[in-house]
């Protein structure tokens, strides 16, 4: 059986500054994500505050095996890659590495960046959420 790569994705994931992204399948290529702050849907004042819930993300084969996570502006991007568990230290757990993306002329966007925390590493906090939806209130 061939297993997607983008499934790799799918679950609960904490940083250690209280930011938690859930990313839910819908495809092969795409996913939805939302990113709380503190438990809620962060806002996202270049999108006039609407709130990060069900935002487009791309894994495309062609351009590596990172999650492009599109944030409502332009060239404006969380970009993750999935990091393997090594078999030799098996109380590392899964986790996400992080970036963001912007365009090098958007120097408006660079503002927002630090909303982001210190973009280091999301560890997945619920191995057995793969596909459920979530609940955020």
């Amino acid at each position: 059986m061939k297993i997607r790569w983008i499934d790799n994705y799918a679950g609960t994931w904490e940083d250690d500054e209280g930011r938690t992204l859930i990313i839910t399948p819908r495809g092969e290529t795409i996913a939805d994500v939302t990113l709380l702050v503190d438990g809620r849907p962060m806002l996202r004042p270049w999108c006039r505050n609407k709130p990060a819930e069900g935002l487009r993300a791309t894994y495309s084969p062609a351009d590596g095996p990172g999650l492009d996570i599109e944030l409502g502006r332009p060239g404006f991007s969380l970009d993750v890659n999935y990091e393997f568990v090594d078999p030799i230290l098996p109380e590392e757990a899964e986790s996400l590495s992080v970036g963001v993306s912007r365009y090098e002329s958007d120097t408006q966007v660079e503002a927002f960046v630090r909303l982001f925390g210190k973009l280091e590493r999301y560890r997945r906090i619920d191995p057995e959420q793969t596909n459920r939806g979530h609940n955020h209130e």
